[in-house]
């Protein structure tokens, strides 16, 4: 009798480890739900994760923390109730888990998220990611969510890193961005392409500073009314539209001392400016200031802004040398209010000869890198936080951009340390940074932020007193810079040069000829 029983218990023993052997917790029959967690003090083992926050159950320990549900292969039978609230997924049997590919119709939940569970088969998004919960059985059954693995154009942990790393700038979370990747940011959000070798060789402006420049600067105090507002670009990789017409914009409401306050179109430019561009997928700013110079552009109440809204540059609706008739808005059109520009020039890459040029003459263009962490950015004086790993070629994606700089100004810290920048006007609207602008680290060269940096005088035609006006004011300008040149190739045509020396030659051998021919004819008749 005492045999029988020993038998009877032995088998008990093994129908009750056998499911243990597969190490999936979920296969526990109900007459071990516990209690286990619940011996556990809750308010310190639920939360986060914690490798010692475990129970020993029958010869093996399981686990009472969150991250035990990641796999929900070494969770207490009693987790989902005490730790989530939430009824635990009904157990399989183990004939089931090892011939069938599909789980049982009366299963009620599966993978874990936020305490909330879902069936095989549901989707869901996570910032850029999309998740997909699945039932898989090799090696083992069991319920696994399956992710995308883009980098997210906002990432909440390097918010947190640069908001608790003493930096000089804080970083902050954009709806309009949220669930965009690091790609859609570069193809969609910037879009000025590197500057030709060509472009880059061009002779800069060199200015005379015989002067103390202010401690700050901002030309929306100095020009109060006359600097054009903060624009938004949206989903349209166009920022060499945008910064083009908005610097030509706020040079014609300063050169015409107010006359003209309209805001030039950055969707002519988009739609029109075809030649060596790609609208929505990015342009040269050297052919959209060709283009404003020889063709020129209406004002954004002509033609107003459509492409941020389908990331499609559109046909061009307005003639080379339209005279008359309807704007794409369909109010008339006015040959007198389609303006242009002179040939632009470039600012030395120097600190002082920039601040000199902005204060003079208005704000000027500025081409820059943008790193992953530049989106974020929501106050202070920016410099690349370098925070992230650059092994990983999709986080170090980065891409040109171009904007207005519009001031400087000076941070003292309460340590006594001094932060130069530049105060710089974006095109991602104004919910972003602070109200559309944000400051970058001045003199250093911070993201190659003053490596290139381009000013305009404006132009206009069909209105006499207009032009008479810019012309006035360019010629005051003039007297106070000597100096400026435009903007072209510093190379010049060796073959140019020589024919100019061979014409001088000749002219010089002809006289002298000519003078030796008189001297033999006087000599001759006496």
């Amino acid at each position: 009798m005492g045999k029988i029983r020993t038998i009877l218990i032995c088998s008990i023993v093994l129908v009750v480890i056998l499911p243990l052997s597969g190490g999936n917790f979920l296969e526990w029959g109900p007459d071990l739900e516990g209690p286990w967690c619940a011996t556990r003090p809750v308010e310190q083992c639920c939360p986060g994760r914690d490798d010692k926050c475990t129970v020993p159950i029958l010869g093996t320990v399981c686990y009472c923390d969150i991250f035990c549900n990641e796999t929900a292969e070494d969770c207490c039978p009693d987790f989902w109730n005490l730790c989530l609230g939430v009824t635990r997924p009904t157990p399989w049997p183990v004939t089931t888990l090892a011939t069938t590919s599909r789980p049982p119709v009366n299963v009620l939940a599966s993978c874990i998220k936020d305490g909330i569970a879902y069936n095989p088969g549901s989707v869901l998004e996570d910032n850029c990611n999309k998740c997909k919960c699945l039932y898989l059985t090799n090696p083992y059954a069991r319920y696994e969510w399956n992710c995308t693995n883009h980098v997210c154009m906002l990432q909440p942990d390097l918010i947190r890193d640069v908001n608790e790393g003493f930096l000089s700038w804080n970083a902050g979370n954009y709806s309009d961005f949220w669930g965009m990747t690091l790609n859609d940011g570069v193809n969609y959000r910037l879009g000025t392409f590197p500057l030709d070798s060509k472009v880059a060789r061009m002779t800069s402006l060199r200015v005379q500073l015989d002067e103390v420049l202010p401690e700050s600067f901002d030309a929306r105090v100095k020009w109060k009314g006359l600097i054009n507002p903060v624009r938004d670009q949206g989903n349209c990789g166009a920022s060499w539209a945008f910064s083009t017409t908005a610097v030509a914009s706020d040079r014609l409401a300063i050169e015409s001392e107010g006359a003209i306050k309209d805001e030039l179109s950055s969707q002519h430019m988009i739609s029109c400016n075809i030649g060596k561009q790609k609208g929505c997928k990015g342009g040269n700013l050297d052919r959209a200031w060709w283009y404003l110079r020889k063709v020129g552009v209406v004002t954004e109440e002509c033609y107003p802004y459509t492409s941020g809204f389908n990331n499609d540059p559109g046909v061009c609706l307005i003639l080379k040398k339209q005279k008359n008739g309807t704007c794409p808005s369909k109010i008339a059109y006015k040959d007198s209010r389609r303006y242009r520009a002179t040939p632009p020039y470039r600012i030395a890459p120097i600190e002082r000869e920039i601040m000199k040029e902005i204060m003079d003459n208005g704000p000027v263009q500025a081409t820059f890198i943008v790193k992953q962490d530049f989106y974020m950015y929501k106050s202070g004086i920016y410099r690349y936080s370098n925070l992230t790993l650059d092994d990983d070629p999709e986080q170090s994606n980065t891409g040109y951009h171009s904007v207005r700089i519009v001031g400087w100004g000076v941070d003292r810290t309460i340590d006594g340390d001094i932060f130069k920048y530049w105060i710089c006007a974006n095109s991602w609207g104004t919910k972003w940074g602070k109200d559309g602008y944000f400051n970058i680290l001045r003199g250093s060269n911070e993201c190659e932020i003053e490596k290139y940096i381009v000013g305009v005088w404006g132009k206009i035609s069909g209105d006499a007193a207009l032009r008479r006006l810019l012309s006035r004011t360019q010629r005051r300008r003039l007297r106070g810079e000597k100096n400026l040149r435009n903007l072209r190739h510093p190379r010049r045509s060796g073959r140019k040069r020589r024919n100019r020396k061979n014409r001088g030659g000749k002219k010089k051998n002809k006289s002298k000829k000519n003078r030796r021919k008189r001297k033999q004819m006087k000599s001759e008749s006496s």
